[in-house]
């Protein structure tokens, strides 16, 4: 009994102090039912000031809904609800404020919230400046049940998250739905330190030094131990979004960057590090110089499951197509070599084709066209509804993968000949068949030659290449063309039709009477 009451004790001086160093709120806004009902903060908590793993995120939920009677009725005592759900969820790593926004914002975030790319640049928001997170909650009462929309905007690196959904068939229960969607939408945070020479990330993920709690061991000794279950808990199977953040040198944000498909993947975690691979379509994504203006940030990625349209289109700045019939192919991460790829299919005639969502969350998925991989592309389906992809239109390329095989055919069908008829006319000699020995030869020397058929292919390669304005392109083209060169002259031997005829000279010769 007297353990229960210490540790009763101990919760609540817990949570008083850390109510004492994070909310340094103002008055409310306005307090009206129904109207913006907001309380700023009017200056950093003191809790920014502590180090980055010990540092708990200030989360600001704005609640949206069309008015609707049985919502504003019930809207103060959701915001209450919200706050005491998120708060049983993890009580020390976050700290969760939850009100209406202004009209013109709640406008904005009812009809953007659930687009592919809501944009607003929130983070320059006033309202929002001491904030780290925006969660934004759209509500719709329809036919006695209230559909829920979640979505995370992370004001440190203005990337919007998946859209959680949720239902609740009862009032009471409204609050327990938002706090499980909140839990399920939010992204944590982490800092990219340095990349070392194995090309492994190391990161440090925010405030895992407060996502923990008092546990006692068998012999009734505490333990402190991590809260596995707490949104801020950053999991072996997360998968981190790396962004670039540029400031001025007053501090003043200029740009947020994220790498385009580029993620990163837990390999271990030592202490407060993780070490992480990186998996992207270019090379050395995380290569720019180390500035004091350009952070490096990067937001884990946990999706619904939900597929991903991946569209594919021409690079042209112009008048970029659609890329029809390209091969789309997934693999895991951490298959190896020996794993075979799994077929998805082919892109449309829009250039589209969806990606579904697979157990491993992050799929690597190769492009290919002919007998050739155009790209990887690391995609988390459900992250986004919509990926679009720009590749070079290899029209000439898949053209010339065609004249290749037409002339390694050609080159084929010459080899063979060559030794038929090679072979008949040693046959022909040996049996002093000298006539038709020499009409085989005459034959054998209408075969074209090497130097013919190299003429031929050189004059169709500068042809090919004048096809394609991409110098990738045309020196692939260039490529295949010295390979099938090389192979001409490894498989069509130097022409004997001058032993032959010797051959036949002193055979003739020898065999004339004298006179």
């Amino acid at each position: 009994m007297l353990l229960s009451v210490c540790l009763l004790l101990w919760g609540h001086n817990a949570s008083t102090s850390f109510a004492d160093e994070t909310q340094t709120t103002g008055p409310p806004v306005a307090n009206m039912t129904g109207e913006f009902y907001w309380s700023a903060m009017e200056q950093q908590p003191r809790a920014a000031r502590r180090a980055w793993e010990a540092r708990p995120y200030q989360v600001a939920v704005w609640v949206c809904h069309r008015g609707q009677p049985q919502l504003v009725a019930v809207e103060q005592q959701l915001f209450a609800n919200i706050e005491t759900g998120c708060e049983l969820l993890d009580a020390s790593s976050w700290f969760v404020k939850a009100g209406s926004p202004p009209a013109p914002t709640r406008n904005f975030l009812l009809n953007a919230v659930g687009t592919a790319s809501p944009g607003g640049n929130l983070e320059e928001d006033p309202l929002l400046k001491h904030y780290d997170k925006l969660m934004v909650v759209r509500l719709d009462r329809v036919a006695g049940v209230t559909d829920v929309l979640v979505r995370e905007y992370d004001l440190q690196t203005g990337q919007w998250g998946p859209i959680v959904q949720r239902r609740s068939a009862h009032m009471e229960s409204l609050g327990t739905a938002v706090a499980g969607g909140i839990a399920q939408a939010f992204m944590p945070l982490a800092k990219i330190d340095r990349i070392d020479n194995k090309n492994k990330v190391h990161i440090r993920a925010r405030a895992t030094e407060t996502c923990v709690r008092v546990s006692w061991n068998n012999e009734l000794d505490p333990e402190i131990v991590p809260v596995t279950a707490s949104p801020v808990y950053v999991r072996d199977s997360d998968r981190f979004l790396p962004i670039i953040r540029k400031t001025d040198r007053s501090g003043n944000l200029i740009s947020l960057d994220p790498i385009e498909f580029t993620f990163l993947t837990i390999d271990s975690i030592e202490e407060n590090e993780l070490i992480a691979s990186i998996h992207s379509s270019h090379r050395a994504p995380l290569a720019q110089r180390k500035s004091k203006r350009a952070q490096k940030l990067a937001v884990v990625v946990r999706p619904v499951e939900r597929p991903t349209l991946l569209h594919l289109q021409s690079r042209d700045k112009k008048n970029p197509q659609p890329l029809e019939g390209y091969e789309v192919w997934a693999r895991r991460p951490e298959d190896t070599k020996e794993v075979k790829s799994k077929f998805l299919g082919k892109t449309d005639w829009k250039g589209n084709i969806l990606i579904p969502p697979g157990p491993e969350g992050l799929r690597l998925i190769y492009i290919k066209r002919g007998a050739r991989a155009l790209r990887k592309i690391p995609v988390i389906p459900g992250f986004k509804d919509r990926l679009v992809s720009q590749l070079p239109n290899d029209d000439a390329r898949l053209f010339a993968e065609g004249v290749i095989r037409g002339y390694s055919n050609e080159i084929i069908n010459l080899v063979v000949q060559r030794e038929l008829l090679e072979q008949e006319i040693e046959s022909m000699i040996d049996s002093s068949k000298y006539e038709e020995a020499r009409g085989k030869l005459l034959e054998y020397k209408d075969l074209e030659t090497p130097a013919d058929m190299k003429r031929r292919m050189s004059n169709e390669e500068v042809r090919l290449k004048a096809m394609t304005g991409d110098e990738r392109e045309a020196g692939y083209i260039t490529e295949m063309f010295q390979t099938l060169k090389v192979l001409l002259e490894t498989k069509v031997a130097s022409s004997r039709e001058i032993q032959f005829q010797e051959q036949l000279q002193n055979r003739t010769l020898g065999e004339t009477p004298k006179k």
